[in-house]
């Protein structure tokens, strides 16, 4: 009797494991990466991608542009769908820099919190490095000095963080 206990307990041991909740992602699609070189100001450096977070399905593009003379601002600026916004917190070059994500939505209808730390709104943040072997970018110069990069493949990138309900 006590082999058919431990079998029936191991069993549903196993029916409890297998139904873990599948990990949330924020995708980015191609990136492109360019910076103006030797043009009279104002000219500026972008960095533009796709998004889609894997659990609500919602997407939109971002798109971060600075003066190209100076680094990337490092506060959230937001995507076209506003729920969704990102900072670059860590630019080395247009085919190197750091990408901080965060998604914020109404957990009922999938639309953007109109109070960020109300009930029911949820905010997901994730991070990544953008490499040049991450992204496979390749590099290219126009004939105006203008420089850029095109991702060849997208990234996943795990959500690091999910909070839902009244935040403070």
């Amino acid at each position: 009797m006590h082999l058919i206990n431990t079998l029936i307990l191991g069993a549903g041991a196993v029916s409890v494991a297998s139904a873990a909740t599948t990990p949330q992602y924020l995708t980015l699609g191609t990136l492109n990466s360019n910076t103006p070189s030797g043009i009279k100001t104002p000219a500026y450096s972008t960095i533009t991608f796709p998004i889609t977070d894997s659990k609500t399905k919602a997407s939109t593009t971002c798109t971060l542009q600075w003066d190209w003379t100076k680094k990337p601002t490092t506060s959230w600026t937001a995507c076209k769908d506003t729920a969704f916004s990102v900072k670059v917190s860590n630019y080395k070059t247009m085919t190197d820099f750091k990408l901080d994500l965060q998604h914020q939505y109404n957990t009922k209808t999938g639309k953007k919190c109109v109070n960020p730390n109300g009930t029911g709104c949820t905010t997901t943040l994730a991070s990544t490095t953008v490499s040049k072997s991450a992204v496979s970018f390749q590099s290219y110069c126009g004939a105006s000095g203008a420089c850029g990069a095109v991702g060849k493949k997208g990234l996943q990138v795990a959500v690091s963080s999910s909070k839902t309900g009244t935040q403070k």
